[in-house]
């Protein structure tokens, strides 16, 4: 079988293709809240902001513990985040 969507079309990588659709998933509740034209800016900002604290996490895994501190004070807000990452992650990367 074929794939026929729009992003097989026109040859974006599966593993990419995931990757958006699992962003845009998890955004769902911004991306309600908002009007419809801003969801392009909504997407590249939010896809950026999770780049850089991939890096981060990946070359500084203390100073993202500390900035994950700073930004979720609150353990049970913590362990919240972890869960989200978790079902990002399986969704994302599946």
């Amino acid at each position: 079988m074929t794939d026929t969507t729009p992003a097989a079309e026109v040859g974006i990588d599966p593993r990419w293709q995931r990757y958006g659709q699992a962003l845009v998933r998890s955004m769902a509740e911004v991306r309600a809240e908002t009007p419809e034209e801003v969801h392009p800016v909504l997407m590249e900002t939010a896809d950026y902001w999770l780049s850089l604290g991939l890096a981060i996490g990946t070359s500084q895994p203390e100073a993202a513990a500390r900035l994950l501190g700073l930004i979720e004070a609150e353990e049970p807000g913590r362990a919240e985040l972890g869960s989200d990452a978790e079902h990002f992650l399986a969704e994302a990367l599946a």
